[in-house]
């Protein structure tokens, strides 16, 4: 049986992420990180799921982060304090990161491209599925493209 893999969507223009790069020195550090992510309103996400972070919304767009789901979602207040305020809720996981980057490695013009062409990549909600073929492909050109940012020389 394959495991399922979803999207968790990331919009800069609606949350900073003020730690962003702080967390990416931390597993850098530490080899992983655990996070709390919105799942939205999609109830069927399983722990152990594999999960990939998109970034939406401000350019650049793309594949940032990857990891594994570590809970079935939990309702909770929604994560826009707005909206948590007239008493909304959604769903909440725990991912535990296994590579996260300033920048997206797999862009939206990759992702233009065949095979992944056909699926929509810009995500309204967290939690999306990625089809079982469309997702053994992205595991090859993520594993890809990690490769080649561990290889590239960091700034000092």
């Amino acid at each position: 049986m394959q495991i399922a893999t979803h999207l968790f969507a990331w919009n800069p223009a609606l949350w900073s992420w003020p730690r962003l790069r702080a967390d990416v020195r931390a597993l850098a550090r530490r080899g992983y990180l655990d996070t709390g992510w919105s799942a939205g309103r999609t109830r069927n996400i399983e722990a152990g799921s594999r999960a990939f972070l998109v970034r939406l919304g401000v350019p650049p767009k793309g594949l940032f982060g990857a990891g594994t789901v570590m809970t079935a979602p939990v309702e909770r207040a929604h994560w826009r304090k707005d909206r948590a305020a007239a008493g909304a809720t959604t769903g909440h996981v725990m991912l535990r990161l296994d590579a996260l980057h300033d920048l997206p490695l797999v862009t939206f013009d990759d992702l233009a491209q065949p095979p992944f062409a056909g699926f929509r990549w810009g995500i309204r909600q967290s939690g999306v599925r990625v089809p079982g073929a469309l997702a053994d492909a992205l595991e090859a050109l993520w594993a890809e493209r990690c490769a080649g940012a561990a290889a590239a020389p960091r700034p000092r």
